[in-house]
């Protein structure tokens, strides 16, 4: 199951929830405010070198921002 960045458009909160790929847009509510204003943001997932002596690894950019 993957995690999903969403921010709620009412009060501002950033969130990520373990959600089913099917069920990613429905019945978002947010945990601050239970508002049904709420968008998932697009986040980007990096994947480095193997950690088989590799200096990279892998991660996500934080709060679906590209710097």
């Amino acid at each position: 199951m993957p995690m999903y960045e969403y921010r709620c458009t009412e009060c501002g909160h950033l969130y990520e929830q373990l959600r089913r790929m099917s069920e990613a847009d429905q019945q978002l509510v947010c945990p601050r405010c239970a508002s049904q204003q709420v968008e998932r943001l697009v986040s980007a997932c990096a994947v480095g070198a193997s950690s088989s002596g590799g200096k990279g690894g892998g991660g996500c950019i934080p709060n679906g921002r590209f710097t």
